[in-house]
């Protein structure tokens, strides 16, 4: 039996999903901060739970041919990555037996998980999300804390918005603003054109219509200023009510060929280039054939749906969504593209009539579908389900419930969506048998 601070001498086995080294001792799973797979590593004990252990390195003896040295300053402290302490090749590695592991968890098989497809490693995201504390440091949060790691800059936003952060980081630092809790920037890749979005515990702050004004004249690109106001005390980002400052109240991006209108409160992926694989590959998944009727749900502004039948000859799609500002936001990006076959309604998408559907899309949240949306989809039986998932244990759970109304998984493909970070993204064909 270890005990805290003992020291031991040990090789790495594997690495989990949030970054960590995996070994055994005496058949008790040993959890190392920074650990590689093949590294030789001291390392001292610094928890003792009753199943496991957590330790850190104190000397890397023989180093993984893995590991390579991070490229960001506040990686070991930041809560952002979890994995730029490896090669990019090996990420991928590992987030495809992650994938395999979910699945083999609920006893499914009979397909392959391909390899991981990913875009560019690095300035990909298009929406920056910082928060500001009350003394006015502004960052990114430390691992599973709220404390703020101060960061002027970050390797992964999308260079456009590079600029215009560090105003911002510099102005604030300068100007502490109580009242102020994130700093929220978007950006649309292809229009360049960039949302600048305080979210406040109030209606503003003192001087933002003249520092709208400063940044309007300073940066062209940016086309929208906005304060989301945001009062209650609880770990969501956004509240519902949108103030514009200067500018207009959205900005416009161009995803698979069709134009995008986005506001503050819009869900949009993060990462463009990888989207725009996810829906191709949504789309040959679902081989939509003259006639077919497309269910989308959790349509959102209408992303996927309209992406997958664009140039497809289906007959109708009906997108499904609970929020309603979204559901308005889909009709205009359909009528602005032309787009005259689509229906959205604002309903829970178990309570929608949907047995005429041959291929049913499904984009959820994180948690995955609803029990009753399952049984749902087990009394109206699509020809095809694709599911778009950001969660591999959520999308093996409801594959799991799928298969017992006859469903079989046909083709898993995993995308690395969020580079150097936890996460994976799957599109997953489903046809019934």
């Amino acid at each position: 039996m270890l005990k805290k601070n003992d020291l031991l001498t040990v090789k790495v086995n594997d690495m989990n999903y949030v970054g960590l080294g995996v070994t055994k001792y005496r058949g008790k799973v040993i959890f190392i901060q920074g650990g590689v797979t093949d590294d030789e590593l001291d390392i001292k004990i610094i928890k003792n739970a009753k199943n496991y252990y957590v330790a850190k390195i104190e000397k890397i003896k023989v180093p993984s041919k893995h590991r390579i040295s991070p490229s960001c300053p506040v990686f070991s402290r930041c809560g952002g990555c979890v994995y730029r302490h490896i090669n990019y090749e090996y990420e991928n590695t590992v987030k495809r037996l992650r994938v395999e592991n979910e699945f083999r968890r609920f006893k499914l098989g009979g397909f392959t998980v391909k390899d991981v497809i990913s875009a560019k490693s690095e300035g990909y995201r298009n929406k920056l999300q910082c928060p500001v504390s009350k003394s006015g440091e502004i960052g990114f949060y430390a691992t599973r804390t709220h404390e703020i790691i101060p960061v002027s800059s970050c390797s992964l936003q999308e260079p456009l918005l590079a600029p215009v952060y560090d105003f911002l980081y510099k102005y604030f630092k300068k100007n502490n603003t109580p009242c102020l809790r994130y700093i929220y920037l978007r950006c649309g890749v292809n229009t360049k054109e960039v949302m600048v979005c305080f979210v406040c515990r109030t209606n503003g702050f003192k001087g933002d219509k003249e520092l709208a004004g400063i940044i309007m004249k300073k940066y062209p690109e940016v086309k929208s200023i906005i304060v989301n106001v945001n009062p209650d005390d609880t770990n969501v980002v956004l509240g519902k009510k949108c103030i514009t400052l200067a500018g207009k109240d959205t900005i416009d991006d161009i995803l698979c060929g069709l134009r995008f209108t986005i506001n503050p409160l819009s869900f949009y992926q993060v990462n463009h280039s990888c989207t725009e694989l996810i829906y191709k590959t949504a789309a040959n998944f679902a081989d939509i054939q003259p006639g077919d009727i497309v269910a989308d749900l959790y349509c959102g502004i209408g992303t996927v749906g309209l992406s997958v039948i664009f140039e497809k000859k289906a007959k109708k799609l009906i997108g499904i969504e609970v929020i309603p500002e979204a559901v308005e936001d889909a009709k205009r990006n359909a009528a602005q593209n032309g787009i005259t076959n689509a229906q959205f309604i604002c309903a829970k998408a178990e309570e929608c009539n949907l047995k005429a559907v041959d291929v049913l899309l499904i984009d959820p949240p994180r948690k995955g579908c609803a029990p009753s949306l399952i049984e749902h989809i087990g009394k109206i039986l699509p020809k095809k389900i694709v599911y778009i998932s950001c969660s591999p244990d959520t999308l093996a759970r409801d594959c799991s419930e799928l298969s017992k109304y006859g469903y079989e998984i046909k083709e898993i493909q995993p995308f690395n969506m969020f580079q150097r970070t936890e996460h994976v993204e799957c599109v997953c064909l489903l046809k019934l048998c």
